[in-house]
């Protein structure tokens, strides 16, 4: 049974992200939007010729009015209305084009500067926050705004400065009728500023709960076939209800307090406009009838300026909702960009050649939860070829994740290349780990074997770059000839210009595995570290992975988290893993030799 959630909790990040408030929105997007500053004061000036030149109109027409409507005043009072309305609308095209294009290009940059804090923020951060959420943050969400200010919410600046105008005109005219209006606007202001925090609160949760169905949908779309093959559409269906009964009710709750808001709006709208109408009208005919306290020109100058006072309260008001939701999405977006990096912008670069790990007392945990990893001591030698062996949950794969930054150590030291882990500048390409079910991206086997040159250009129109050219290609060429894959490439139908599908969904668990070991061998990497590799491969296509695993292993420092003994027999040295720490270390010989748990390990591995 699913949980209720408060209604009005504070907003949060995903965890890992950065958080940002409402007070530090506004510094935030300027900060990561630096366009969003430029030629402020050109955009001001646009606004107030915008907004000021609506409201040239009302002026115009109470001059001719309390003239008489004299010909020689009605001619002049048209004309300066006309070039006031002419000189408002080529300020609001103008300024309109200005803002939205500032806005975009700071969206835009927004999109690609998330893209980058997804690849370098730390795996350790990355690991925790689901990635259909950070994809909605770079899509989704951002759209939000895009929809918003198509949809008229770029006129929010003009209506400023029209607001702010009509109100020092009203107050010149008459301060008697400007005073209940202007104390009417900022109850109205006042009041709804405050229900933009619940309505803010409630729109995140919103976005938070759609993120979640959209990683449920990709889900049950995704593992369609194995729900399918084992009968678990009732199941997956609940859960798919459950997600989608979440997001309804989720966004159901924004609109009590949106809805309150708009009520709200129109009825102090309304009082405003009749206060003006019905107070005009008395406070011109209540003194001398010889000297009125304002003529009648100014009584419906005074309606005209109310009516473009309340105009951008009322946008505002009917708005408010898509404005709280543009806002939310731009928030969310902020809050990935703003995610610290992992880069070590003044660290170390590696030593040349293969590397060394030194690991002293080191212990690790998954976020609080408790150790996985006791106080671990060990040191591998350059060159070395170290296998890394226990039962499931003994820590081999949290050991891989530690060399690689994916898990931070709660203690202890590492070093790799003589240099501490967290002062290396970046391990890219030169410390490389070859999971159990390597990613291929959709396009050519030659595409993704590519990916493993250093600096590889990635075209817009191809997720895993350009098609190799020239030197590219000869370089991919060479791998697979050296790593003894040529055979197997020449039963495929198109060779290195194999299609891999999405995912790498038309080559089998071993053909991935060998993309990868190619595409890491090109990267040419002095640290190698094999996280069971080889579990899933079938035994057509094993005899062409070992081979191809010799040749990729030498001259190098490999660490392969072993669940076969033929990886453990060719290691220099195992290490035997257990409860989290190390037990057992030595070469594969001398261990099989003695009981133990590495003995125990031997024994089920031959009744397999």
């Amino acid at each position: 049974m699913r949980v209720p959630m408060s209604l009005d909790r504070p907003e949060a990040a995903a965890p890992g992200l950065s958080s940002i408030s409402g007070r530090s929105f506004l510094t935030t997007a300027l900060r990561f939007s630096p366009q969003l500053r430029q030629g402020l004061l050109v955009t001001g000036l646009l606004a107030l010729l915008a907004g000021g030149g609506r409201i040239v109109a009302p002026l115009t027409i109470q001059q001719a009015i309390d003239s008489g409507l004299a010909p020689h005043t009605v001619a002049p009072a048209v004309t300066v209305g006309a070039i006031a309305v002419l000189v408002a609308g080529a300020s609001s095209l103008l300024l309109n084009r200005r803002l939205q294009e500032k806005v975009e290009s700071a969206l835009a940059g927004l999109r690609r500067d998330g893209l980058r804090r997804v690849h370098d923020m730390a795996a350790s951060t990355a690991d925790r926050v689901p990635s259909a959420d950070l994809v909605s943050r770079l899509t989704s969400d951002v759209d939000q705004v895009t929809t918003f200010l198509q949809g008229g919410g770029i006129q929010f600046v003009t209506n400023a400065a029209q607001l702010l105008i009509a109100g020092v005109i009203m107050s010149v005219f008459s301060w008697q009728l400007a005073v209940p209006v202007l104390l009417l606007s900022a109850l109205l202001i006042s009041t709804m500023m405050l229900m933009q925090r619940v309505i803010a609160r409630r729109y995140a949760q919103a976005r938070r709960d759609l993120s979640r169905l959209q990683s449920v949908v990709a889900e049950s779309v995704a593992g369609a076939p194995v729900i399918r093959s084992t009968g678990t559409a009732a199941r997956t269906a609940r859960k798919l209800d459950d997600a989608v009964d979440q997001a309804r009710d989720s966004l159901l709750r924004t609109l009590v307090p949106l809805h309150g808001n708009t009520a709200l709006g129109e009825v102090t709208i309304g009082v405003m406009t009749v206060t003006v109408l019905l107070g005009g009208v008395w406070f011109s005919l209540a003194g001398d009838p010889a000297q009125p306290r304002l003529s009648s020109g100014e009584v419906v100058a005074m309606i005209f300026l109310v009516t473009f006072f309340v105009r951008p309260l009322q946008f505002l008001v009917q708005s408010l909702g898509e404005a709280q939701n543009a806002l939310t999405g731009w928030r969310r977006s902020l809050e990935l960009v703003a995610t610290p990096s992992e880069a070590v912008t003044d660290g170390s670069a590696l030593p040349p050649g293969p590397l060394g790990v030194r690991v002293t007392q080191v212990s690790a945990r998954y976020g609080s939860g408790p150790l996985v990893l006791h106080a671990l001591s060990v040191e591998i030698e350059p060159g070395e070829h170290v296998a890394v062996v226990g039962r499931t949950g003994s820590g081999k794969s949290t050991f891989a994740k530690l060399l690689t930054r994916r898990v931070v150590p709660s203690a202890g030291t590492i070093c790799v290349g003589g240099v501490a882990l967290d002062r290396i500048a970046s391990l890219a390409g030169r410390v490389v780990i070859v999971p159990q079910d390597p990613f291929l991206f959709d396009g050519t086997i030659a595409d993704n074997i590519n990916l493993g040159t250093p600096h590889t250009a990635v075209s817009q129109g191809n997720a895993a770059g350009a098609s190799p050219s020239g030197s590219s290609r000869d370089g991919v060429e060479r791998i697979v000839d050296e790593l003894g894959l040529s055979d197997w490439l020449a039963g495929l139908p198109d060779g290195l210009d194999t299609q891999v599908g999405l995912r790498g969904e038309r080559l089998s668990v071993g053909e991935r595995q060998l993309v990868a070991l190619a595409r890491t061998a090109l990267a040419d990497p002095d640290l190698v570290i094999f996280d069971e590799a080889t579990s899933g491969v079938d035994p057509a296509t094993d005899v062409a992975v070992q081979k191809a695993l010799a040749v990729l292993t030498r001259g190098r420092t490999t660490i392969a988290i072993a669940h076969r003994m033929i990886t453990a027999e060719t290691a220099d040295r195992v290490l035997v893993f257990d409860g989290g720490r190390i037990v057992q270390s030595g070469h594969h010989s001398a261990l099989a030799a003695r009981p133990g748990r590495y003995a125990a390990l031997i024994d089920a591995w031959r009744n397999q």
